[in-house]
């Protein structure tokens, strides 16, 4: 068959992918996709635009960490869609964690308070009497360190926070996400919760004035506070040495009656 209008040569292909010619054999190797016809003057393989557009959707498949093979059961019809799905939407999840991180270190001003809903977490919980931020910060790690042995982490969600009664705030519960599923000692599910909140730009000594804004904050606006307060550790220790840049969403649970999102 000779290359006319209607195919196109493999290395046209290639510069309108952006990708080299091994990459296309490659896919016909593992049964992606076949040649639709060979210019006979040269011997090169030739394809329909069809076939290209398949092309595409594997580039784009594979962009979103899909195996060569889980997309050749996904264009033969013979694997189950949903484990694909879950972890298409986890890739969300933990997209959108990431872009609301980037946001929230965006602004130019911090401190400003606004109504949110804390959404249902499975977590491994300890809780322990400390009294100062050299003892948290411990304590976390150590926290971190048995829940990852024992159960892994959920990276799509907030991964490390601590937790306390407005009565007794120095009995801190230190909290790590861990995977859908997991169960065992010290595993729970945190419950929905509307909360008033605030990303505090500044050294763990400073989040007790944090949390005292939101209480002045919610006595202001008639809130009832359901009697804890939240420190939710987006950048910290591993990712910046100066105190100064560190980035903590406070968070102040309040009574679903009071939702200041209903107003």
């Amino acid at each position: 068959m000779k290359h006319d209008r209607d195919l196109f040569s493999i290395g046209e292909i290639a510069r309108a992918l952006g990708v080299t010619r091994r990459i296309i054999l490659h896919y016909e190797e593992r049964g992606l996709i076949q040649p639709d016809g060979r210019d006979w003057a040269t011997g090169n393989r030739c394809y329909t635009i069809d076939t290209f557009t398949k092309l595409r959707s594997i580039r784009s498949l594979q962009n979103l960490g899909l195996t060569l093979d889980e997309i050749r059961d996904y264009f033969q019809d013979s694997t189950d869609l949903m484990p694909l799905i879950r972890r298409l939407e986890q890739m969300r999840d933990e997209l959108d964690l990431n872009i609301e991180k980037l946001y929230e270190r965006s602004k130019a001003a911090s401190g400003q308070i606004r109504p949110i809903q804390l959404p249902p977490q499975l977590v491994y919980r300890r809780t322990h009497h400390s009294e100062t931020v050299a003892d948290k910060t411990i304590l976390l790690r150590n926290t971190a360190l048995e829940a990852m042995r024992a159960y892994g982490t959920d990276i799509t969600r907030r991964m490390y926070f601590t937790e306390y009664a407005l009565t007794e705030p120095e009995e801190v519960s230190f909290c790590v996400a861990v995977p859908a599923g997991s169960e065992g000692e010290h595993v729970e599910t945190l419950p929905t919760a509307s909360a008033v909140c605030l990303y505090h730009h500044g050294a763990y000594e400073e989040l007790p004035a944090a949390g005292q804004k939101l209480l002045d904050y919610a006595r202001a606006h008639g809130l009832s506070p359901a009697g804890t307060l939240r420190h939710i550790y987006l950048e910290g220790p591993p990712q910046r040495k100066d105190p100064a840049k560190f980035i903590t969403q406070v968070a102040l649970p309040i009574h679903p009656k009071e939702d200041p999102q209903a107003e």
